[in-house]
């Protein structure tokens, strides 16, 4: 791994029109059961944030379920911005490795357990700064990507590549990003779409 989180999404470009609305509306339980994890997985960043500066480990029960709120929103975005067709599974496998379950989207997270760097840890909050600055110009960026590929698929059926190629990417970068937002890592993310 490049990095201790990563994301293989070959999404295709073909996609049915249908898809750029009817993918938002059947969404829905998956957003609300999203929004649900979101606040848990708050509780947990902040418990293994003290687990690491108290013993410097990250319990594996805490990284387990950031592991599976990475993986599932990860699924779950790609669907709603209609780069996928299949419907993303109510999965909550908390291993860290990807279980096969939605072969579409596959998320693979090495989070580390020991030697953690209890410096790194206790001033996260200000080391992701910048990592939050570059997340805040390229969520802007797949907005933009989205909405004009919301025309163009509703009009064509299918996905501009260059669109494509850089919703994923971006969506790449969400997974690192998050993945050291949630103490899973203390390898700083490429702040690049790489």
């Amino acid at each position: 791994m490049d990095y201790p989180g990563t994301l293989e999404f070959n999404a295709p470009l073909k996609v049915a029109r249908w898809r750029v609305i009817g993918n938002y509306v059947l969404a829905i339980p998956h957003i609300i059961v999203l929004y649900v994890l979101g606040i848990i997985g708050l509780v947990v960043d902040v418990l293994s944030w003290l687990a690491i500066l108290a013993t410097g480990k990250l319990p594996a029960g805490l990284a387990g379920v950031n592991c599976m709120l990475i993986r599932y929103s990860s699924r779950v975005w790609t669907y709603m911005s209609f780069m996928r067709e299949s419907y993303p599974p109510f999965d909550f496998d908390t291993s860290a490795q990807d279980n096969g379950k939605d072969p579409e989207v596959v998320v693979n997270i090495d989070p580390e357990l020991e030697g953690r760097n209890r410096l790194a840890v206790l001033f996260r909050i200000v080391l992701f700064i910048p990592v939050t600055i570059a997340s805040a110009v390229w969520m802007v960026v797949w907005m933009i990507v989205v909405l004009l590929s919301f025309f163009v698929v509703l009009f064509t059926g299918t996905w501009p590549e260059g669109f494509r190629d850089i919703a994923v990417k971006i969506s790449r970068f969400s997974v690192r990003a998050s993945t050291y937002r949630s103490m899973l890592t203390d390898k700083y993310p490429p702040l690049g779409l790489s």
